[in-house]
């Protein structure tokens, strides 16, 4: 029989990373080969300062879908602001934190179309409806907005505040990324 008291469970291994860039596929590539190294390192929480005015519909919610599938604890701050298609991608992680200074905002998708043949506008406009309709079923799933504020997003920019997106459920809490002194920070 073994006397020995049992012991303590190890405290979790966090990491503190900083990402401030375009949603592209290049950055979409840096966020997988860090995420892959946290993981290698057995880390069981990454806290991810995340600044982004936005990119690609497509890189937006292939973030989305990585990180909401992560087998780690993700909390991601916004410190200032988080925009367009960051703001996709911000909705995949487990705990969202926002500065009360941060800023959020949406918008309908956009494409440029000078020089466009008619078959291409088809082919522009069939895009344009498939990347609404995904967006918007990813920020119905996260955020509680009235039927005249999804209105006016088919009209203008829609911004919010640090504390409006608390109260719309876009973040779950007013928070600073604040790593312990000493920490390392991992450039993403």
């Amino acid at each position: 029989m073994n006397n020995q008291p049992p012991s303590a469970p190890s405290p979790a291994l966090q990491a503190y990373g900083v990402f401030s860039d375009n949603i592209n596929q290049a950055s979409v590539q840096r966020i997988f080969a860090v995420f892959a190294g946290a993981m290698e390192r057995k880390f069981t929480h990454v806290h991810l300062l995340f600044q982004s005015i936005g990119g690609s519909v497509g890189d937006g919610i292939c973030l989305y879908n990585f990180f909401k599938s992560l087998p780690l604890n993700l909390t991601i701050y916004n410190p200032g602001n988080v925009h367009s298609s960051a703001v996709v991608a911000y909705l995949g992680a487990k705990k969202r934190k926002t500065s009360a200074r941060g800023t959020f905002m949406i918008h309908r998708t956009g494409s440029g179309s000078q020089f466009a043949t008619i078959p291409r506008l088809r082919g522009i406009e069939k895009s344009l409806i498939l990347d609404d309709e995904r967006i918007e079923s990813i920020l119905k799933e996260h955020i509680k907005l009235e039927a005249a504020d999804w209105d006016k997003l088919n009209l203008q920019e829609v911004y919010f505040s640090g504390e409006e997106a608390v109260k719309i459920g876009l973040a779950h809490e007013i928070g600073d990324f604040s790593p312990p002194f000493g920490t390392l920070i991992y450039n993403v």
